[in-house]
């Protein structure tokens, strides 16, 4: 069994840019956004994924983000308990990663502190580059997921840092 596959029947905690779901898991989902209107609603998920969703509250701003954080949506998912989290990051550089706005970083920490085990996920493009606010390093995290085009030096990169990562087919 890999670490992807450990998290069925678990807790789960995302951010707002890992949205989909496997049929195979049953879980609880903490997530900072629901679907938009014309988007798999909650009522559909829970039917055909069995996963119950909470959200945490977002002012509507479809033009960045899908949604801007308040300031208190950090302060409510610290009161969170998950298994695991998934987050992302905007960028990955020199041993950091790193978001463009402060509200989502603040809700990323929280949601991190709140899980037992912490995945960051990252495609190959994140890498090399800097966003104005750093979340965290990568050997915070438990795991990280990038995909098959992860260049060779980024991957001696994260094993220099003793983070342990897998690479998506």
């Amino acid at each position: 069994m890999t670490d992807t596959e450990e998290v069925a029947d678990a807790s789960v905690a995302t951010d707002a840019s890992v949205t989909k779901l496997s049929p195979r898991d049953r879980r609880k989902r903490i997530a900072d956004r629901v679907p938009a209107e014309g988007q798999v609603t909650t009522e559909e998920l829970v039917q055909e994924f069995g996963v119950s969703q909470m959200a945490v509250h977002r002012d509507l701003d479809t033009l960045e983000h899908q949604g801007t954080l308040r300031m208190s949506t950090a302060d409510l998912a610290r009161s969170f308990r998950a298994d695991v989290a998934f987050l992302s990051a905007s960028a990955v550089d020199n041993g950091h990663c790193y978001h463009q706005a402060q509200e989502n970083v603040l809700v990323k920490r929280a949601l991190m502190a709140a899980a037992r085990r912490k995945v960051l996920l990252v495609d190959q493009s994140k890498f090399g580059r800097q966003a104005l606010y750093e979340l965290a390093p990568p050997a915070d995290f438990d795991l990280v997921i990038s995909d098959e085009q992860l260049p060779q030096e980024e991957q001696d990169a994260l094993q220099s840092l003793g983070v342990r990562y897998e690479l998506a087919t």
